[in-house]
């Protein structure tokens, strides 16, 4: 048997890089997609608790970057922009995906990527993992 004849859900995980608070920098973490697959639903976990500032902080974006170029977000961003914005350690965050159903279906050789940019001097991003739940079509 192949993993292209499994059937049911896979659980693949994107790893999110820890950034330093005041690095202005961005990063990020991607799956290539080994199969023809369709998103049933994700979740983040992080490794620390996050509250949320409104002038320095960081926002998370899942975008689908298709050999690179691609701007396709298959879940909503979460802006970490003011103190109502929080998180818990190892607390599973449900990711609000695309209403767009053809946002969800992923080709063989896909790049899902999580992607991290920081504004003003930005907020410790704690790194974590993004795991998917999706089924192999």
């Amino acid at each position: 048997m192949q993993a292209g004849e499994i059937a049911g859900n896979v659980a693949p995980q994107i790893w999110v890089p820890y950034i330093a608070a005041a690095s202005g920098a961005a990063g990020g973490g991607a799956f290539v997609v080994p199969y023809n697959m369709k998103l049933v639903s994700a979740q983040l976990n992080w490794g620390a608790s996050i509250t949320g500032t409104a002038t320095n902080y960081f926002t998370i974006s899942f975008f689908n970057r298709v050999a690179g170029a691609g701007t396709v977000q298959w879940a909503t961003a979460i802006a970490y922009s003011s103190g109502g914005v929080t998180a818990t350690k190892a607390t599973p965050v449900t990711l609000t995906l695309s209403s767009t159903a053809a946002d969800l279906l992923f080709a063989q050789n896909d790049v899902l990527s999580v992607e991290i940019t920081t504004t003003g001097t930005g907020l410790t991003c704690p790194g974590g993992t993004v795991t998917l739940n999706a089924t192999y079509r």
